[in-house]
């Protein structure tokens, strides 16, 4: 597997990132010694617990051997590399994927350099409620050569965390059908069909289900943050949290304008939320009282103590708190966070401070973009430069490249015909001798710009039309290359990369990789 790497620009909030720019982390990506630094973390006394909170939510799982090995080095206390995502149908996008190779790959380079066991870990950030950004996926329609949108079929929500959502049988089939219905077909696709017709009907037991087929040989151990018996063990945390949650706001606040980053907005000076009602609501504490978001409740500070105290897994993280919940239940070697978690891991420095906990290293996740055989060949074949269409697409190319095929003599005459229309007919409304020969003027104005308007857009067609194989091969590049506007990674579906290309893709990325902060480009 070849690979090419395009750098960040110095520039960007990564590129400052990686040179250490920024005084808001416990460590520097750029210093030398920091894992072995880390390393001297003392394991948390809970350790035990915890994997066996971990053992009993995988206990519906088909455990691999390195996959019990890693549960028993996580009971005796050895750190880990964790990372976690939202529950996207079927694994969506790819840079979900990306997220569990980089825990992967990270915990095996630093299991090797620093002697011991490292065990990879993966979050499914169960406990959200924004279902409006898990239930679709896009597909690339091959004949319109674009990205389209597939959503979940149904059209119930999810008030509550995903983790208590079920779709119905029918829904689970009608989803995989439409889906599997809009892939190239390969000799892959009838065993993806299986696979996913086969998968459980709660949102992420779905999603946790095709995480482990695809990693369980690698031994990465999964968590949901929404599970009962792992909330029963953050009830102490939880009651900290809630008891400081007036310091715990000023912090953030204070590390926002310490870092001069503002990535986080919420509204909670709480920041935690409470399931009533089958809905998850945050709270607010105005003059003493607790308020929820979604409805008229309110609680004395003494209620949602208790409440806390006897129903844990009614409560759960905001952005602000689910950070340090994180580093409080796991020992933790790096915390791996696509760039936007970089930046608010940041703003929550001063919230760790208050904390007394120090921030783990937090390295930005392995960021790829996979470049086919035709692929490669269109870019040679117009001479497109590699990394100006995968960090920012062909648009500017494609105006660019119309332009020099433009007529731009006849565009010139278009407009200065425009300007002498307006021109001639404003000295025959000054001319006018009544209210109604102003109207019939300006009418007959109008009249012929929309004729030159008209012959500009015919024009227009007829030149999209000639250069109609250069747009399309255009087209098809943006969309497997930049689709909608941004990286491949964050619109492409893991499961299309399966059936288009091999069941051993991500396997193979896994063995050719190495961790770096660089974008690499894999030829497939």
């Amino acid at each position: 597997m070849k690979i090419s790497t395009v750098q960040d620009d110095r520039q960007s909030f990564l590129g400052k990132y990686a040179a250490g720019d920024f005084h808001s982390y416990d460590y520097a990506l750029q210093e030398p010694g920091i894992y072995e630094k880390r390393h001297q973390i003392a394991p948390h006394p809970h350790s035990e617990k915890l994997g066996q909170v971990i053992e009993n939510y995988m206990s519906d799982l088909e455990l691999s051997v390195s996959q019990r090995d890693n549960l028993s080095a996580l009971r005796a206390g050895h750190q880990v590399v964790v990372g976690g995502q939202q529950a996207g149908l079927f694994i969506s996008p790819l840079y979900t994927i990306h997220k569990i190779i980089s825990i992967i790959v990270l915990a095996e380079e630093q299991s090797q350099a620093l002697g011991t066991q490292i065990v990879p870990v993966f979050w499914i950030a169960g406990e959200d409620h924004d279902f409006s950004e898990v239930n679709h996926a896009y597909l690339y329609n091959e004949s319109q050569r674009r990205m389209e949108k597939l959503k979940v079929a149904t059209k119930r929500e999810a008030e509550d965390s995903v983790s208590h959502f079920d779709l119905t049988e029918e829904e689970m089939a009608a989803t995989v059908t439409a889906f599997i219905s809009q892939l190239h077909e390969t000799e892959r696709t009838q065993t993806l069909y299986n696979q996913l017709m086969q998968l459980p009907l709660n949102w992420t037991a779905h999603f946790k289900h095709l995480i482990h087929e695809l990693f369980k040989n690698y031994g990465l151990i999964l968590i949901d943050s929404a599970d009962a018996e792992l909330r029963q063990l953050e009830k102490d945390q939880l009651l900290w949290m809630f008891d400081h949650h007036a310091e715990i706001d000023a912090a953030f606040q204070e590390g926002q304008r310490k870092m001069d980053s503002y990535s986080i907005e919420t509204t909670t000076n709480v920041h935690l939320f409470m399931s009533v009602d089958g809905k998850r609501q945050l709270l607010n504490e105005v003059d003493g009282r607790y308020y929820l978001s979604k409805s008229d409740d309110s609680f004395t500070k003494e209620e949602i103590r208790s409440l806390i105290e006897h129903s844990p897994e009614r409560f759960s993280n905001n952005v602000v708190t689910r950070p340090l919940m994180e580093e409080q239940l796991f020992n933790t070697l790096a915390f791996i966070g696509g760039p936007a978690e970089v930046r608010y891991w940041g703003e929550l420095h001063s919230v760790f401070r208050f904390a007394e906990r120090e921030m783990p290293i937090v390295m930005p996740r392995l960021r790829i973009t996979y470049l086919d055989a035709r692929m490669r060949k269109l870019l040679e074949r117009y001479e497109l430069p590699l990394a100006e269409v995968v960090t920012h697409g062909l648009q500017e190319q494609s105006d660019h490249f119309l332009q020099q095929d433009a007529n731009t003599a006849l565009f010139e005459t278009l407009y200065q015909t425009t300007q002498d229309l307006e021109s001639s007919y404003e000295e025959m409304m000054q001319l006018a001798e009544s209210e109604q020969v102003s109207r019939l003027i300006a009418a007959n104005l109008k009249h012929h710009l929309k004729q030159v308007d008209y012959l500009k857009k015919a024009y227009n067609k007829e030149l999209h039309q000639r250069n109609k194989t250069v747009l399309q091969h255009y087209n098809e590049i943006d969309a497997h290359l930049h689709p909608r506007g941004g990286l491949q990674e964050r619109t492409w579906h893991p499961l299309v990369m399966l059936n288009n290309y091999s069941l051993a893709l991500f396997d193979d990325v896994i063995e050719s990789v190495h961790y770096t902060l660089d974008h690499q480009v894999l030829e497939i």
